[in-house]
């Protein structure tokens, strides 16, 4: 949650904004610069140093929108401009396992598609189950510990969770517009009620509303 990584974060979060006078989008900028050269030197073979860029690519990550809120910084670009940001940087270091024969690229992409549908559908949704980068970590701990294609299996725990996580978001985007149909046809019924109007048989509720309710 927003909150418990902003507290968690909270000194850090003071210091770029109070002390080194960075804003938002140029927080977002550097942990984006800093996300691309660990892709690159993840593609160099060196994974050890590619995952530690990785790594603090993504705490500088987590400043951009704890600067933003935390000093009522939020705009529609910055978010937007995040959300670019998160999906390059995530497509950089899928390729770069890729190029040293980590993952495949059919994996690598079918997994970078799956994240997109997400993306696509979070703002109507709310809904975003999470398991992009951070999986990176234990693909590497899978491959050093049981001596298995880590990585490979990352992906597919990443395709797989973002793949039902825009199912279920589809569902409730489905579900909250039928919901918002269903209250403006009670509005109108009551209105036309009072009006003396006659009224049709009501119409029987939809699965989703009889599974929701």
């Amino acid at each position: 949650m927003p909150s418990t990584s902003d507290n968690i974060l909270s000194f850090p979060i003071r210091f770029v904004h109070e002390t080194l006078g960075l804003m938002p989008n140029t927080i977002s900028t550097i942990g984006f610069i800093v996300g691309m050269m660990a892709a690159t030197v993840v593609a160099t073979g060196s994974l050890v140093h590619g995952l530690v860029l990785l790594a603090i690519a993504q705490v500088i990550d987590g400043l951009d929108g704890g600067v933003a809120r935390r000093y009522n910084l939020q705009s529609e670009k910055g978010q937007m401009l995040e959300v670019i940001y998160d999906r390059l940087s995530e497509l950089a270091i899928f390729l770069a396992l890729a190029y040293i024969g980590q993952v495949t690229y059919f994996m690598a992409v079918l997994a970078f598609v799956a994240i997109l549908l997400v993306t696509i559908i979070e703002p109507l949704s709310k809904f975003d189950p999470g398991f992009k980068r951070f999986m990176i970590y234990f693909g590497y701990l899978a491959t050093v510990l049981f001596g298995v294609r880590g990585f490979h299996i990352a992906l597919h725990v990443v395709f797989f969770a973002n793949l039902i996580g825009f199912v279920v978001g589809t569902i409730l985007v489905d579900y909250r517009l039928q919901r918002e149909i269903d209250t403006q046809a009670i509005i109108r019924r009551d209105r036309e009620i009072a009006l003396g109007m006659p009224q049709p048989p009501d119409d029987p509720p939809s699965f989703l509303s009889k599974l929701f309710s």
